[in-house]
């Protein structure tokens, strides 16, 4: 890895509680990633929640000879006498940062190794400490330093990159051999962040979940308050804009008319939101940005929680509890499964055509037709319509189709339409009927969209390369009995001379 390069480090390992055990952080990946960096400065960084300090602090119980120091709290001159005191053996009694580092000089001489430096956005950047760290740097080469923090601080040395992701819903399948739909609803509900899949209990249904998060003191309500607390001295009129995307004020004039605060100043707080990893946008039709929470849980703490109040014993009433899942539902597990209706369409809908269609067009998107909504709606000399049923429970409907029919052939016959029915619902019989019956009605299931968003997981998860050639010659071999070449693999090292 070359200094300033960007590595990425999924954290796979949670502590997702299944049968009793606690799978373990991604500790080997950063192993194998310092094993073989040419840089040897890092900055491990992430959102809150996404377990970085816990990864390095199991990684020095791994590797003894490494030193972790954690800076939260703390003076940055003050710091190397509380450093000193945790290995006074290394440090003796250092007062500052020269003294410091010259001790830790002598210590690369006999080892070598990684020290973490955990909360730098504490840190200023021209403390002496990164100055001495410089110095250090220099002289020595027998270590591996480890900045933690958050992607927002600011490191005013060359370092490599190593982002920690959150989770996947094709990773958490696989990693827990989960049902595709169960694995949705827990990306869904916890963002694939670490420390809320820590708290999500595999043997208890979703809804025991949802009851035993919805208390003050979980870490799922915990983690949205701290995290503002700590980007902002005065988080409350950010909240309120969070509050309005949530529901679903996305644009700068929606939410000024909704917060109340000029346009101008609307857009000074969202750009610091989206800094801090709070916020995303959207660029929409007509070059219009929306802008939305950054992930799922953010979406349902605004949206679902924000405003609620709590028992005094720390719970919610049924009533917020009703009102969260029901917004999980028809807002957050809607909005995942659309995603896959698009993924599948941008991956599939031009296999099946004659001439090339814009999935990547945002224009083609959310149209309306005589009073029907397409998610996906594309004219040339034929029409293509797509619609997604992706809130579960609602269905496909023959009334829906009878619609769908009347808008879409009022200036086009029926036979120079294609019609793509995306659903994560049961599909009724009429539906079957309709598509055996035409094959311009295309039928998507919810394990075919499954399918196709796994699909680039699987091929890297799970390879199963095997040359084409290999099946012809295990078929033949079979047939021609004792001989040589009988089983393919002693066939293909007899053909490279026996080396791969």
């Amino acid at each position: 890895m070359k200094n300033g390069q960007k590595t990425a480090i999924i954290a796979e390992k949670v502590n997702l509680q299944y049968d009793g055990y606690k799978m373990e952080l991604p500790i080997q990946d950063i192993e194998n990633r310092l094993w073989y960096a040419d840089g040897q400065v890092c900055f491990l960084r992430g959102i809150p929640g996404m377990g970085k300090t816990r990864t390095a602090l199991e990684y020095c119980n791994r590797h003894p000879e490494s030193l972790y120091f954690y800076f939260q709290h703390l003076d940055t001159a003050f710091a190397p006498v509380i450093f000193s005191n945790r290995y006074p053996e290394i440090f003796g009694s250092c007062n500052d940062w020269q003294s410091f580092f010259s001790a830790l000089k002598t210590y690369t001489k006999e080892k070598c190794p990684t020290i973490f430096f955990d909360r730098v956005g504490n840190l200023k950047v021209q403390d002496s400490f990164y100055t001495e760290l410089g110095e250090f740097i220099k002289a020595s080469s027998s270590y591996n330093v480890i900045f933690v923090g958050r992607p927002w601080d600011k490191i005013p040395l060359s370092c490599t990159d190593i982002e920690v992701e959150s989770m996947t819903m094709p990773k958490i399948a696989d990693l827990y051999s989960l049902k595709d739909e169960t694995a949705a609803e827990i990306i869904s509900l916890t963002a694939g962040i670490p420390a809320l899949l820590s708290a999500y209990d595999l043997e208890k249904s979703f809804e025991e979940n949802v009851r035993a998060m919805l208390r003050i003191d979980s870490v799922f309500y915990r983690l949205a308050p701290e995290w503002m607390n700590e980007c902002f001295r005065t988080p409350e009129s950010y909240n309120t804009l969070l509050y309005g995307m949530a529901q679903g004020k996305n644009r700068i004039s929606e939410l000024s008319a909704f917060s109340g605060y000029p346009k101008n100043k609307c857009d000074k707080y969202i750009k610091a939101l989206m800094e801090h990893g709070l916020v995303r946008r959207e660029d929409g039709k007509n070059g219009h940005s929306k802008y939305f929470p950054a992930n799922n849980y953010l979406s349902l703490w605004y949206g679902a929680l924000f405003t609620a109040v709590p028992n005094a014993d720390g719970s919610f009433r049924e009533e917020t509890f009703r009102v969260f899942l029901d917004y999980f539902n028809r807002t957050v597990l809607k909005d995942f499964y659309r995603q896959l209706c698009i993924h599948w369409l941008k991956n599939n809908l031009n296999h099946k055509t004659s001439c090339y269609i814009h999935t990547d067009d945002l224009s083609n998107y959310d149209i309306e037709i005589g009073g029907v909504h397409f998610d996906f709606a594309a004219v040339t000399d034929t029409g293509y319509y797509a619609y997604f049923d992706s809130v579960l429970g609602e269905g496909l409907t023959s009334q829906l189709w009878k619609e769908i029919d009347f808008v879409t052939t009022q200036h086009r016959p029926f036979y120079k339409n294609e019609y793509y029915l995306l659903t994560v619902n049961r599909v009724p019989d009429s539906f079957w009927t309709l598509s055996k019956q035409y094959d311009n009605v295309h039928i998507i299931q919810r394990k075919t969209l499954f399918a196709e968003f796994k699909k680039d997981y699987n091929r890297i998860a799970h390879p199963k390369f095997v040359p084409s050639f290999v099946g012809r010659i295990h078929k033949n071999t079979k047939t021609a009995g004792a001989g040589r070449f009988r089983h393919p693999l002693i066939f293909l090292m007899c053909f490279w001379g026996g080396r791969f």
